[in-house]
């Protein structure tokens, strides 16, 4: 292959790779309350259409965060999201074992929401502070500066934050 041709060949590969990928991707969550994701919507379940936009790192600086996907509901029933342009303090009082806690760390993460986590097991002054918050389960949130959640769930803590 001559030397002119790879180049046209390198350019042109290059030239895909500037361009976004958009795809549709349905989510719905089942009866025993599992989230599912596909191409293609459920027949019986109400679905969310997730349009997802991916930029491949070479061609853009700038990333978009998973916060800012565009979310549009489909079939009746309708759920918060959280937006990227919301930013509360978020306090967690946690234990290392407590599985909800487990949950609403990777949440935070995911949604790329900053928060400060406290092992009441391991501080003992945090104890006294979450039993004074009125903590009786974990994890105990504290969602900007009157807002607080017992226990948690992904769609409780995204209809509080976005208020």
């Amino acid at each position: 292959m001559s030397y002119i041709m790879r180049r046209l060949i390198t350019a042109a590969m290059s030239l895909l790779l500037a361009f976004s990928v958009h795809a549709e991707i349905y989510k719905w969550t089942d009866s025993n309350g599992r989230a599912h994701f596909g191409s293609q919507p459920p027949a019986t379940e109400d679905a969310k259409v997730l349009n997802v936009i991916v930029t491949p790192p070479s061609a853009s600086s700038k990333q978009v965060p998973k916060s800012e996907v565009a979310d549009t509901s489909v079939g009746n029933k309708t759920k918060p999201t959280v937006k990227a342009k919301v930013k509360k303090k978020v306090v967690m009082y946690s234990t290392s074992w407590c599985s909800y806690c487990k949950k609403a760390r990777n949440h935070f993460k995911n949604e790329g929401i900053r928060f400060v986590e406290y092992d009441v097991e391991k501080s003992a002054s945090r104890m006294r502070q979450f039993k004074k918050l009125g903590g009786a389960g974990y994890p105990l949130i504290l969602i900007g500066k009157n807002q607080q959640m017992q226990g948690f769930s992904t769609s409780g803590f995204d209809q509080r934050y976005s208020q």
